[in-house]
């Protein structure tokens, strides 16, 4: 009996080894790595935008909302920052800003920042404005 048993484990034994040894690719498996892949990238693009904090820094003026109106509007996902980019395009023609003029001497920033940041930004020249009056910042 013993010696029956001890056939049986090493048939199992060696039916097994070879997938041990050589394991299969599962294409379910890999795809879940390039669906993570791609998702971390989205990721990125979703949440990362150009810094603009300089120039929120350097008095929200129109080049500020230029900018925003710039990234947001190559950016807007959803009907939230549709919404967004839209409300900015009417405060722009009201204002009589010519962003495309304004945006040659606004060059590229060479960081990212969260979107949450580029719209609290947003948010605080918003306010700022709204105290202050009309800042004519053309650059």
């Amino acid at each position: 009996m013993e010696m029956m048993m001890f056939v049986l484990m090493s048939a199992v034994a060696m039916l097994i080894n070879p997938y041990a040894a050589n394991p299969v690719s599962n294409d379910n498996l890999n795809r879940i790595i390039d669906l993570t892949e791609k998702y971390n990238r989205d990721l990125n693009e979703r949440f990362f935008v150009e810094d603009v904090s300089y120039l929120a820094d350097n008095g929200c003026g129109n080049n500020f909302f230029c900018k925003v109106h710039d990234i947001l509007q190559k950016h807007a996902k959803n009907n939230s920052e549709k919404d967004i980019v839209r409300n900015l395009e009417i405060f722009i023609k009201e204002s009589d800003i010519n962003c495309k003029e304004v945006l040659k001497k606004v060059g590229p920033s060479e960081k990212e920042q969260p979107l949450p940041d580029l719209l609290g930004n947003l948010t605080k020249c918003i306010q700022r404005r709204n105290f202050m009056g009309n800042v004519t910042q053309a650059a």
